[in-house]
């Protein structure tokens, strides 16, 4: 099964939150999230802006990040320019 952590700030800081399913509408029950670290610990996600996985697309994977280790310390390293609101989350 798939895992991410995702993180509020950057460096691994805020909120913590452990995702480990696909979501299409993640603001229906308010849990959208704002994106700005995460570590990928299996898996391949694509992280959307938009219910419905519609929207700007964020690519993470378990072996992506600036060190090929699935850790992502910040928006610069999926090459992103600020905090990513998710509202849609799918694993593959």
């Amino acid at each position: 099964m798939a895992k991410i952590v995702a993180f509020s700030d950057t460096g691994f800081n805020g909120k913590a939150r452990i995702i480990q399913s696909n979501d299409p509408d993640l603001i229906i029950n308010g849990e959208d999230f704002a994106l700005q670290s995460a570590i990928v610990i299996s898996g391949n996600w694509s992280l959307y802006s938009q219910t419905s996985y519609r929207g700007e697309r964020i690519l993470l994977n378990h072996n992506g990040g600036p060190d090929r280790d699935g850790v992502y310390k910040d928006y610069g390293d999926w090459h992103g320019s600020g905090l990513f609101r998710v509202r849609s989350i799918l694993a593959g």
